[in-house]
């Protein structure tokens, strides 16, 4: 049976790779992102521009999701930034930006959504490795942001209690993704992928099948979970 699905943070990487296989499970994908998608508009998929860090514009492109899924089963939040500025030289502007786009983005997407989800759909929160320890690349700000999502998952999780609408959350280890590209060099991802058991970074396959599995009937009594998907890496 085809569902409604929608997956922020859908231009590239794991939200398009996570958007593509839902697509490939026969559900009608809605893609929201602020850059150009890789997947091209169709019957199945929508690419929709929005501001994550707008409320009317969360809600709109939401709205828009809903009319082209007829309802809404499915959401997955993967929309983020990144930044490696060390402590000691972040600015105030940039924690607070940073903090927005991966805090506030996500609990706007989910607020909007959440009227017109029902008994049986899923909430799925991508966090990050960083999350559940530190990050090695990125700056403090993604490491607190990436926390805070996992906090949003588990107290979510005990709001919604009764509903039928289950929350669980994604930690990806390092990724092989274009935002990774963007801060290191290849010298270093290839240091960062010795040092998981598994000897590679994460593909955003791997996230996309812990995204679809967690939104499926087989994950039926996963409710606030935290998922790891890190090759092993602690």
């Amino acid at each position: 049976m085809s569902r409604s699905v929608l997956v922020t943070g859908a231009a590239n990487g794991i939200g398009s790779a996570t958007a593509q296989l839902f697509l490939d499970q026969g559900d009608r994908v809605s893609g929201l992102d602020t850059a150009e998608q890789e997947i091209a508009a169709s019957e199945s998929y929508l690419p929709i521009d929005f501001d994550p860090l707008s409320e009317e514009s969360q809600r709109a492109a939401v709205e828009r999701a809903v009319q082209h899924g007829g309802g809404l089963d499915v959401v997955v939040t993967h929309k983020f930034e990144g930044s490696s500025t060390p402590f000691a030289d972040l600015g105030l502007d940039e924690w607070e930006h940073l903090i927005q786009v991966n805090l506030r983005g996500a609990m706007l997407t989910i607020k909007a959504a959440l009227p017109h989800l029902g008994d049986g759909s899923a909430i799925v929160i991508t966090s990050s490795i960083a999350g559940r320890r530190y990050s090695s690349v990125m700056g403090p700000h993604y490491t607190v942001a990436r926390y805070g999502l996992i906090g949003l998952c588990r107290h979510l999780a005990a709001e919604l209690a009764g509903t039928g609408i289950r929350v669980n959350v994604i930690c990806p280890g390092p990724p092989d993704t274009p935002q990774m590209w963007e801060v290191t060099s290849e010298e270093q991802r290839q240091a960062i992928a010795s040092a998981v058991p598994t000897r590679r970074l994460v593909s955003g396959r791997d996230v996309a099948e812990a995204a679809v599995f967690l939104a499926g009937s087989d994950a039926r009594h996963m409710h606030g979970a935290v998922l790891d998907v890190n090759g092993g890496l602690y």
